[in-house]
């Protein structure tokens, strides 16, 4: 289990070496060429510097841990210690581990955002500045220094069974154990194969494999004589479209500064106007009739505590997804901590 931990942890810093540096290289040639750092003046640089833009993706979904890419396969073998944690152990690792997990995934989450944002704000969309429209590809050898640490993630991601064991060696030696199994041929495994099994390789021609599905659509409606696709101008409910209407960084992750607030110690302006009027009429209130006792003592409280408990599980039923998230977590925490009891 300690060995099968200090191997995801090793895999995770070879494969932040990578694609951190590819992010840095992509995030510098950005700005050299549109001379700024503020994404909100970037925007539809994946057609202006297409190869920066690819690059620039492979490390946004490899640091955001995606299939079959290295992030993917660092994570899962941390994912894998934790589960034997989770199983093995005494109470307090078994306890541990699946909080863990939870605290793990919710990181992922976060990240996953986070380039979601960097990415969709930067690259996607049109641009957001003269400088932005101006913008062109960076010269040769700044593209084939971030393309060649691009592909470096790929082969660290398909070709984890041939790395897997190199650092499940240096793993091993530093715990002082000779009896971990991480690879199976071309399956990876967390020391048995009945516990996880994956095949990199194999994800990789099934992802690569997925798009001809909407791409036999595609060619199968064009076929048709029929017109099925119209161009034109994006629909702003009715005002002319500009630029400033895309989607901004800060309104992408405003939910998530609202859900944080607590942490980032945002303060609201608050009206004054509501509270003193509240209290004025508290003070300037009489006596206008006599409530019996049973009603002032017993039966409202019992109405308002329930309207209370009412509102309370209404608000649990508000349509926002996040929350329904976090109820989902919440859940998953409570059922691992049973288990793990």
């Amino acid at each position: 289990m300690a060995a099968l931990g200090l191997l995801g942890a090793l895999y995770h810093l070879l494969n932040h070496a990578v694609f951190k540096g590819l992010l840095f290289l992509g995030a510098g040639a950005v700005i050299w060429r549109v001379h700024t750092r503020d994404m909100e003046h970037m925007g539809g640089l994946a057609k202006l510097m297409p190869l920066t833009g690819l690059a620039f993706l492979i490390g946004c979904m490899s640091i955001s841990a995606l299939p079959p890419l290295n992030g993917f396969i660092s994570e899962w073998y941390t994912y894998q210690s934790l589960f034997s944690m989770s199983h093995d152990g005494n109470f307090v690792m078994r306890l541990s581990g699946p909080i863990a997990m939870v605290m793990l995934a919710i990181t992922g989450a976060l990240a996953a955002m986070c380039f979601v944002k960097v990415y969709g704000v930067s690259f996607c969309g049109g641009p957001r500045s003269e400088k932005a429209a101006q913008a062109r590809e960076v010269p040769w050898q700044m593209t084939v220094s971030m393309l060649l640490l691009a592909l470096l993630c790929v082969l660290l991601g398909v070709g984890a069974s041939v790395v897997a064991p190199i650092l499940a060696q240096v793993a091993m030696t530093l715990v002082g154990t000779h009896d971990v199994t991480v690879v199976q041929g071309s399956m990876l495994v967390p020391q048995l194969a009945s516990q996880a099994m994956l095949s990199p390789a194999l994800t990789f021609i099934l992802l690569l494999a997925l798009p001809l599905i909407p791409l036999a659509v595609y060619l199968l409606l064009k076929s048709n004589q029929s017109s099925f696709r119209r161009r034109g101008d994006p629909w702003a409910c009715g005002y002319n479209w500009e630029q400033a209407m895309a989607v901004s960084a800060g309104g992408f992750t405003q939910p998530l500064r609202a859900m944080f607030a607590s942490l980032y110690r945002l303060r609201k302006q608050l009206d004054p106007t509501p509270v003193l009027s509240r209290a004025l009429e508290q003070t300037t209130a009489g006596a206008t009739r006599a409530e019996p006792f049973w009603d002032d003592w017993i039966i409202n409280p019992l109405v308002k505590a329930s309207q209370r408990l009412g509102v309370r599980l209404q608000g649990m039923q508000s349509g926002d997804f996040r929350f329904y998230c976090l109820y989902v977590v919440i859940a998953l925490v409570i059922l691992l901590l049973l288990v793990a009891v």
